[in-house]
Protein backbone atom coordinates (compact mmCIF):
# COMPACT_ATOMS: atom_id res chain seq x y z
CA UNK A 1 0.00 0.00 0.00
CA UNK A 2 2.69 2.57 0.59
CA UNK A 3 4.34 1.71 -2.77
CA UNK A 4 0.93 2.94 -4.39
CA UNK A 5 0.73 5.90 -1.59
CA UNK A 6 4.71 7.10 -3.03
CA UNK A 7 3.94 6.12 -6.72
CA UNK A 8 0.56 8.06 -6.22
CA UNK A 9 2.04 11.56 -4.75
CA UNK A 10 5.19 10.80 -7.11
CA UNK A 11 2.44 11.17 -10.20
CA UNK A 12 0.71 14.04 -8.97
CA UNK A 13 3.74 16.48 -8.16
CA UNK A 14 4.85 15.36 -11.64
CA UNK A 15 1.97 15.93 -13.64
CA UNK A 16 1.62 19.82 -11.70
CA UNK A 17 4.99 20.65 -12.43
CA UNK A 18 5.38 23.24 -15.80
CA UNK A 19 6.19 21.69 -18.81
CA UNK A 20 8.96 23.41 -20.66
CA UNK A 21 10.66 22.95 -24.41
CA UNK A 22 11.38 19.40 -24.19
CA UNK A 23 15.09 17.92 -23.89
CA UNK A 24 16.09 16.72 -27.32
CA UNK A 25 18.56 13.69 -26.53
CA UNK A 26 21.93 14.30 -27.59
CA UNK A 27 24.87 11.78 -29.04
CA UNK A 28 26.73 10.54 -25.71
CA UNK A 29 24.06 11.48 -23.52
CA UNK A 30 22.54 9.14 -20.62
CA UNK A 31 19.47 8.70 -18.95
CA UNK A 32 17.83 6.65 -16.13
CA UNK A 33 14.80 5.93 -14.74
CA UNK A 34 12.10 3.59 -13.23
CA UNK A 35 8.97 1.89 -14.02
CA UNK A 36 5.41 0.73 -11.87
CA UNK A 37 3.18 -1.65 -13.85
CA UNK A 38 0.95 -4.54 -14.40
CA UNK A 39 2.04 -7.69 -15.92
CA UNK A 40 -0.67 -8.86 -17.79
CA UNK A 41 0.33 -12.57 -18.82
CA UNK A 42 -1.44 -14.41 -22.33
CA UNK A 43 -1.52 -17.80 -20.20
CA UNK A 44 -4.72 -17.91 -18.09
CA UNK A 45 -2.64 -19.83 -15.25
CA UNK A 46 -0.84 -16.96 -14.22
CA UNK A 47 -2.47 -14.23 -12.35
CA UNK A 48 -1.77 -10.65 -13.08
CA UNK A 49 0.69 -8.99 -10.76
CA UNK A 50 2.89 -5.88 -10.33
CA UNK A 51 5.75 -5.48 -12.09
CA UNK A 52 8.36 -3.29 -11.56
CA UNK A 53 11.53 -2.14 -13.62
CA UNK A 54 14.79 -0.43 -13.51
CA UNK A 55 16.86 0.69 -16.61
CA UNK A 56 19.69 2.71 -18.31
CA UNK A 57 19.88 4.23 -21.50
CA UNK A 58 22.85 5.48 -23.73
CA UNK A 59 22.00 7.58 -26.72
CA UNK A 60 23.80 6.93 -30.18
CA UNK A 61 21.93 9.23 -31.60
CA UNK A 62 19.49 11.91 -30.90
CA UNK A 63 16.93 9.36 -31.92
CA UNK A 64 18.61 5.77 -31.45
CA UNK A 65 19.77 4.53 -27.71
CA UNK A 66 20.69 1.86 -25.69
CA UNK A 67 19.06 0.61 -22.82
CA UNK A 68 19.56 -1.70 -20.29
CA UNK A 69 16.86 -3.09 -18.39
CA UNK A 70 15.78 -5.17 -15.07
CA UNK A 71 12.42 -5.91 -14.12
CA UNK A 72 10.91 -8.43 -11.63
CA UNK A 73 7.47 -10.10 -11.49
CA UNK A 74 5.63 -12.85 -9.60
CA UNK A 75 2.49 -14.47 -10.90
CA UNK A 76 0.53 -16.19 -8.82
CA UNK A 77 0.05 -19.55 -10.20
CA UNK A 78 -3.73 -21.62 -10.09
CA UNK A 79 -5.85 -18.40 -9.75
CA UNK A 80 -4.67 -17.12 -5.90
CA UNK A 81 -2.84 -19.64 -4.41
CA UNK A 82 0.33 -19.70 -2.71
CA UNK A 83 2.10 -20.99 -5.97
CA UNK A 84 3.77 -18.55 -8.09
CA UNK A 85 6.59 -18.32 -10.44
CA UNK A 86 9.24 -15.40 -10.27
CA UNK A 87 10.38 -13.78 -12.92
CA UNK A 88 13.53 -11.82 -13.31
CA UNK A 89 14.76 -10.36 -16.23
CA UNK A 90 17.88 -8.48 -17.77
CA UNK A 91 16.88 -7.12 -21.38
CA UNK A 92 19.26 -5.22 -24.19
CA UNK A 93 17.21 -2.93 -26.26
CA UNK A 94 17.28 -0.77 -28.92
CA UNK A 95 15.03 2.06 -28.48
CA UNK A 96 13.84 4.84 -31.50
CA UNK A 97 12.19 8.17 -30.42
CA UNK A 98 10.81 10.97 -32.04
CA UNK A 99 10.44 14.89 -31.50
CA UNK A 100 7.16 15.80 -30.76
CA UNK A 101 7.92 18.92 -28.62
CA UNK A 102 7.02 17.97 -25.06
CA UNK A 103 6.28 14.89 -26.21
CA UNK A 104 8.37 11.88 -27.12
CA UNK A 105 6.50 8.73 -28.71
CA UNK A 106 9.28 5.71 -29.03
CA UNK A 107 9.63 1.99 -29.83
CA UNK A 108 11.84 -0.76 -29.08
CA UNK A 109 13.07 -4.33 -29.49
CA UNK A 110 15.66 -6.58 -27.73
CA UNK A 111 16.84 -9.63 -26.14
CA UNK A 112 16.95 -10.61 -22.81
CA UNK A 113 17.77 -13.36 -20.23
CA UNK A 114 14.81 -14.45 -18.17
CA UNK A 115 15.20 -16.70 -14.77
CA UNK A 116 12.62 -18.21 -14.26
CA UNK A 117 11.84 -19.56 -10.10
CA UNK A 118 8.90 -21.64 -9.46
CA UNK A 119 7.91 -20.73 -6.01
CA UNK A 120 5.61 -22.39 -3.27
CA UNK A 121 4.59 -20.24 -0.17
CA UNK A 122 7.03 -17.47 -0.79
CA UNK A 123 9.51 -19.92 -0.63
CA UNK A 124 11.39 -21.45 -4.08
CA UNK A 125 10.18 -24.95 -5.02
CA UNK A 126 12.32 -26.83 -7.34
CA UNK A 127 14.97 -25.54 -9.65
CA UNK A 128 15.11 -22.33 -11.51
CA UNK A 129 15.33 -21.95 -15.43
CA UNK A 130 17.22 -19.88 -17.08
CA UNK A 131 15.50 -18.99 -20.62
CA UNK A 132 16.41 -16.46 -23.52
CA UNK A 133 13.40 -14.30 -24.65
CA UNK A 134 12.12 -11.29 -26.63
CA UNK A 135 10.21 -8.13 -26.37
CA UNK A 136 8.67 -5.26 -28.19
CA UNK A 137 8.07 -2.21 -26.45
CA UNK A 138 6.07 1.46 -26.92
CA UNK A 139 4.79 4.38 -25.20
CA UNK A 140 5.25 7.82 -24.49
CA UNK A 141 7.49 10.38 -22.71
CA UNK A 142 6.06 13.53 -21.32
CA UNK A 143 8.67 16.14 -20.51
CA UNK A 144 7.73 17.85 -17.60
CA UNK A 145 11.37 19.93 -17.23
CA UNK A 146 14.22 19.79 -19.66
CA UNK A 147 15.62 16.61 -18.24
CA UNK A 148 12.75 14.91 -16.48
CA UNK A 149 10.29 13.30 -18.26
CA UNK A 150 7.45 11.12 -17.22
CA UNK A 151 6.75 7.54 -19.22
CA UNK A 152 4.47 5.35 -19.80
CA UNK A 153 5.17 1.98 -22.03
CA UNK A 154 3.64 -1.21 -23.38
CA UNK A 155 6.02 -3.89 -23.81
CA UNK A 156 5.12 -7.46 -25.02
CA UNK A 157 7.58 -10.61 -23.81
CA UNK A 158 8.09 -13.66 -25.29
CA UNK A 159 10.10 -16.33 -23.38
CA UNK A 160 11.08 -19.69 -24.02
CA UNK A 161 9.99 -22.23 -21.42
CA UNK A 162 9.72 -26.12 -22.36
CA UNK A 163 8.70 -26.92 -18.09
CA UNK A 164 7.00 -23.74 -16.74
CA UNK A 165 3.40 -22.64 -18.71
CA UNK A 166 3.65 -20.59 -21.04
CA UNK A 167 5.33 -17.03 -19.36
CA UNK A 168 4.97 -14.64 -22.11
CA UNK A 169 2.80 -11.11 -21.09
CA UNK A 170 1.59 -7.92 -21.44
CA UNK A 171 3.31 -5.16 -19.15
CA UNK A 172 1.71 -1.49 -18.61
CA UNK A 173 3.30 0.36 -17.04
CA UNK A 174 4.41 3.96 -15.87
CA UNK A 175 7.35 5.97 -14.74
CA UNK A 176 10.05 8.65 -14.37
CA UNK A 177 13.36 9.32 -16.40
CA UNK A 178 15.94 11.16 -15.71
CA UNK A 179 18.25 12.78 -18.19
CA UNK A 180 22.10 13.72 -18.05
Amino acid sequence: MRLLTFGATLLGLTLLSTPVNAQVPAMGMWAVGADLGAFIPRDEIYDNTLDLQGFGEYYLTPRVGLRIGAGLANPSVGRGGDDSVRMTRVTFDVTYNWERGTTHPFVGAGLGAFFLQPRDNDESAGDSQNEAGFNLFGGLEYFTSRTVSLKGEARYQIVGSDVLPDPHGLTLSIGLKKYF
